[in-house]
């Protein structure tokens, strides 16, 4: 399968996905899911931009990246700003083995799981219905730093 790592960092392209895990993990291109819910907040170019251009950035329909990922010879990178975003790849038919929660900043409601992921009920909701679908979840930041466990957010009160 040429889908080698999936993340979910609502800052997309940035230096840690650049300096750190691009180089580490040797993929050839980055696809950006788009979603319902994103896919006129996206300024292509300027991602364009944040990017090296030894690696392809595409764009491209959640609906059309299982068939296309099926289809391609390349070491596919796909990364999305919301696990929101993740669940409709995974209800489009994706297959996800393990996703990394790169970076999920604060927002009203949330509660803070790592310096750099806080989580909201809907949030909480999404990666229980990962990890019932068997999907490994991790919090990381980079390739060498230290893996958190989410775990604590399925445990029920």
């Amino acid at each position: 399968m040429p889908i080698v790592f999936v993340r979910v960092d609502d800052r997309l392209i940035h230096g840690q996905v650049v300096q750190a895990w691009l180089p580490q993990l040797n993929v050839d291109e980055v696809i950006i899911p788009r979603t319902k819910k994103n896919k006129d907040t996206f300024n292509q170019g300027l991602l364009r931009l944040s990017l090296p251009y030894e690696y392809e950035l595409s764009f491209m329909e959640v609906e059309k990246i299982a068939s296309y990922a099926a289809g391609s010879s390349r070491r596919l990178f796909l990364l999305m700003g919301s696990l929101q975003d993740l669940s409709e790849l995974i209800t489009n038919g994706v297959p996800v083995r393990s996703v990394n929660i790169g970076g999920m900043h604060f927002k009203e409601g949330a509660q803070k799981l790592a310096d750099h992921v806080f989580l909201d009920a809907q949030d909480k909701r999404l990666l229980k219905l990962a990890r019932d679908l068997g999907i490994d979840i991790e919090t990381r930041a980079v390739p060498n730093g230290p893996s958190l466990s989410v775990r604590e957010v399925f445990d029920e009160p």
